[in-house]
């Protein structure tokens, strides 16, 4: 998780908040998106479909990055995305 909050991920740095109820907001905020990223990589790894954002002879992305650039692919290419949690079974 500590590589999602950094550059790898939603780059909390370069946000620059210092007032404590806006940084709590953008936390909660932060953690749905991660649980969200999280499950919508778990679903891509499920259905056989992480070749789509990462190679396809070995993982190199987290499950993270792959739900992240899998959402933003359906994005990019205009389908719907369902915003659905998981479990990690």
């Amino acid at each position: 998780m500590f590589g999602d909050l950094k550059e790898n991920g939603f780059d909390l740095e370069s946000t620059m908040l210092h007032h404590f109820i806006r940084l709590s907001r953008l936390t909660l905020a932060v953690a749905f998106l991660h649980v969200w990223m999280l499950s919508s990589g778990t679903k891509t790894i499920h259905a056989g479909l992480p070749h789509f954002v990462d190679c396809k002879d070995r993982r190199d992305l987290s499950i993270f990055q792959i739900g992240l650039r899998f959402i933003d692919r359906c994005l990019s290419n205009d389908l719907s995305v369902h915003l659905t949690l998981s479990t990690y079974l």
